[in-house]
């Protein structure tokens, strides 16, 4: 099954937005609520493929995943689910850039 660029990214960001929205529900720190709805407009612009959204996008899960390897590192082991969220972003981003790339070299060489 082959899927549309940026399907995994949209999802995940989509995940993170949910996840935040249930922190900002638990402790009610409107930190996590304005984190959510960021996240949530990262997934649409992504879904859109909106160059400035991927750039967004893939410097908040590098930062992301950054600091869930430093939670790891200290010894919390549930930040691997978050590390493994943002290592698939940053995959499936990367990725689309590459064909973006090789499409735009086809089309100059021509």
């Amino acid at each position: 099954m082959r899927l549309k660029p940026l399907m995994i990214s949209t999802l995940l960001l989509t995940v993170y937005g949910l996840m935040f929205m249930g922190y900002y529900y638990r402790t009610g720190s409107r930190v996590y609520l304005a984190f959510s709805l960021f996240a949530l407009t990262l997934a649409y612009g992504t879904g859109r493929k909106t160059k400035i959204a991927v750039k967004v996008t893939l410097i908040f899960a590098g930062l992301e995943f950054l600091m869930a390897l430093f939670y790891l590192i200290s010894g919390a082991l549930v930040y691997a689910v978050d590390a493994a969220m943002s290592f698939f972003i940053i995959h499936d981003i990367m990725s689309y850039i590459g064909e973006v790339y090789k499409e735009e070299k086809e089309k100059a060489s021509e």
